[in-house]
């Protein structure tokens, strides 16, 4: 006679107990009925007696073993190839045995099959059933069919992927591997070898894609494979939504393992289409993200969407209007981008560098709001995929932010003039007297000029007068001479371009202290002229004064306020709006820290901005006020901030390149320890005491 696996397991705890081994612990370790173990006992005491090797005794609460011959007893034992499953292991292959059984699976099947009582396979079904409603499934039973797992099929498959890597030991991970082939025989009607057959599946694969397969070691994939086919046997299939479909089936693993289940199809082993998008999901599974069902994965989807808006919200001191219609259009996009991202599929936009070129402020905006998600999956975003996200955030903003913003950022300018082009070289000359060097000219005749063309220029000077269908804001007519007159019409048309309104309120803050202190009439047009040649040609016509220096009107020194350590964060908040304008717009961000409505931005980890709108307020103006403190201030985050920068906008866009100018000036390290260096000089006696 032989002993079975658990008796083998029994003998090998009490060969080597001198003082024998609790009846109660081993009961307890084996996850049996007194019963069944007095009946392992029993079969012991015969093959002990067969081999005349002594027998096993029970006194009370402790069990010995009188052995005759160790030795030669436990070269028997070795000759035992059976594995014990321990409980939990048992516990775990009865849930695979449910899941993945050819045939309808019993109370009786699971005695048969794992060799134990009617009482200890019911407690399993008790423990097995707790298990799976901790995955949100159930455990259902009926005659015809036996027991069924019931609840998301997505889930199911995690819960099994989950439970063989519970179950990954050489003996178990054998027994599961054995199991899986008689399910397959059985269902397919072919006896072949599946789990090599999943293996020359991945080696195609490999060779498909012309790489290393990053799977499992103890073939997980392999078995998951085989659930597959046997799930969609039984009628159980993953069915994935269209955009995640659509993800898998522009990758090259979604046509490899397609073309494979062609070939195997003509081979009578079908796999159905959806669970070759699910195999996909397997081989590229290593970038996935850890979700226990769909819902979770919808909601987080759904999270990242709102968070985009918001962190852009916040980035640009402004509040859509339309926020669920973006939303509903974000989602739309960030959908199928989480898949991507996801499976590690990668999407080339052929519009990057005309995003980036017609709404570099929206651009730099968008990888801010990525950026500020701090989720693993968006760290590192690619320009293709900011650049999709980019144009639903322009969309959404309205004409005014495309004129004052984004639109003839262009450096180009275009003459038209008739047959003779000696008028328009004259003209030339008097625009480059006017601007210095901050365009470059293109000359071309009345005939040869399209409509199409007048989007490349951010001004367009004429001649000679143009057709209706010309009509543009910055096209000007004039004559060979340019009179003031022309000169306020160029001005006018270029009200909207960057290279103005960089300069623009600089410029118009000298012409108003200037007028301030003329003793006569100001000549105020040629004046605005002068210095804007004066800052064109200090910067350079390609100048990268934005990316080295703040606006000179944010540094001043009447702008910096500092704070005690006591200072809390509403104090400091609620300080910057006092020196920013009043009593008015205390009261009004009084409100909106109360109702958490306040937007804020870290943008290093010392530096918070702070916005304040102030639309609707008279003198209401683009103001900054920078506030400073030596021990830093807990900010609504968790945590410290040592500078605080509050800037006040009119509207939803005027104070946009003022941000730019702070992101990128505050971003540098050695510029955020120049401005806490001013410390030391204002606690001096320029403590602000109104906090």
């Amino acid at each position: 006679m032989e002993l079975k696996s658990r008796q083998t397991h029994i003998l090998r705890n009490l060969m080597y107990a001198e003082n024998g081994v609790s009846s109660t612990q081993l009961l307890q370790s084996l996850g049996i009925a007194r019963r069944t173990f007095y009946y392992d006992i029993e079969k012991i005491n015969d093959y002990l007696a067969m081999h005349d090797m002594g027998r096993v005794t029970i006194s009370g609460s402790r069990i010995r073993a009188e052995l005759t011959n160790i030795n030669q007893l436990e070269r028997l034992l070795t000759k035992q190839n059976s594995y014990f499953f321990s409980v939990a292991e048992r516990r775990g292959m009865e849930l695979i045995y449910i899941a993945l059984a050819s045939h309808a699976v019993t109370v009786q099947s699971i005695m048969d099959h794992f060799d134990i009582s009617k009482n200890t396979a019911l407690g399993d079904i008790k423990a097995v059933r707790e298990n799976l409603a901790q995955w949100g499934l159930d455990l259902q039973s009926a005659i015809k069919n036996g027991y069924q797992i019931i609840g998301d099929e997505f889930i199911i498959r995690r819960m099994l992927w989950g439970e063989f890597q519970f179950l990954n030991n050489p003996e178990v991970t054998a027994a599961i591997k054995s199991f899986l082939q008689e399910s397959m025989v059985s269902l397919t009607g072919n006896d072949i070898d599946f789990l090599e057959l999943c293996r020359c599946l991945i080696k195609q694969y490999e060779t498909d894609i012309q790489g290393k397969c990053f799977l499992q070691e103890n073939g997980l994939e392999s078995m998951m494979i085989q659930a597959s086919w046997i799930r969609s046997h039984k009628g159980y299939e993953i069915v994935m939504n269209a955009e995640e479909q659509f993800a898998l089936m522009k990758s090259h693993s979604y046509r490899s393992i397609s073309f494979s289940a062609q070939k195997l199809d003509k081979l009578g082993m079908k796999i159905s289409p959806n669970e070759i998008y699910y195999i996909t999901s397997l081989f590229l599974g290593i970038r996935t993200s850890d979700f226990s069902s769909k819902e979770e994965e919808n909601t987080y989807i759904d999270q990242l969407s709102r968070g985009l808006i918001h962190n852009f919200e916040c980035i640009a001191g402004i509040s859509f209007p339309n926020r669920d219609h973006l939303h509903s259009q974000l989602t739309h996009h960030v959908r199928p981008l989480f898949y991507r991202l996801k499976y590690g599929i990668v999407d080339k936009s052929p519009l990057v560098k005309d995003v980036q070129g017609m709404y570099p402020i929206v651009y730099d905006f968008t990888r801010r709001a990525a950026e500020a998600l701090h989720t693993s999956m968006f760290d590192g975003l690619s320009e293709d995929e900011l650049s999709y996200l980019c144009i639903y955030f322009a969309s959404n903003l309205n004409e005014k932010f495309l004129a004052m913003t984004e639109n003839n950022v262009q450096e180009n300018a275009l003459i038209v003039g008739a047959g003779n082009m000696a008028t328009a070289t004259l003209l030339q000359e008097q625009l480059e007297n006017l601007f210095g060097f901050a365009f470059s000219y293109n000359v071309i005749s009345v005939d040869r000029l399209r409509t199409w063309q007048l989007r490349d220029y951010a001004l367009v000077v004429s001649l000679v007068p143009l057709g209706p269908q010309f009509t543009c804001e910055h096209v000007v007519q004039t004559g060979p001479i340019l009179n003031e007159k022309d000169q306020g019409n160029i001005l006018r048309a270029l009200k909207h371009n960057q290279l103005l309104v960089k300069y623009d309120m600089l410029i118009q803050d000298l012409l108003s202290i200037a007028e301030r202190n003329a003793t006569g009439e100001l000549q105020s047009q040629n004046m605005y002229f002068e210095l804007l040649r004066y800052f064109v040609k200090r910067e350079g016509k390609h100048g990268t004064g934005v990316n080295t220096k703040v606006h000179v009107e944010i540094l001043k020194e009447e702008n910096f306020l500092l704070v005690s350590e006591e200072t809390s964060w509403e104090q400091a908040v609620l300080l910057g709006a006092s020196h920013l304008q009043g009593e008015r717009l205390v009261a009004r961000m009084k409100n909106l820290v109360v109702n958490g409505k306040i937007q804020t931005y870290r943008f290093h980890p010392q530096v918070v901005l702070v916005h304040y709108p102030m639309q609707g307020e008279m003198n209401a103006v683009v103001d900054t006020r920078i506030i400073l403190s030596e021990q830093g201030i807990m900010c609504e985050d968790g945590q410290k901030a040592n500078i605080i920068v509050c800037i006040s906008g009119v509207d939803h866009y005027s104070h946009w390149h003022a941000l730019e100018d702070i992101y990128q000036y505050f971003e540098r390290q050695n510029h955020v320890d120049e401005i806490l260096g001013r410390i030391p000089y204002l606690q001096g006696g320029n403590r602000d005491e109104k906090n």
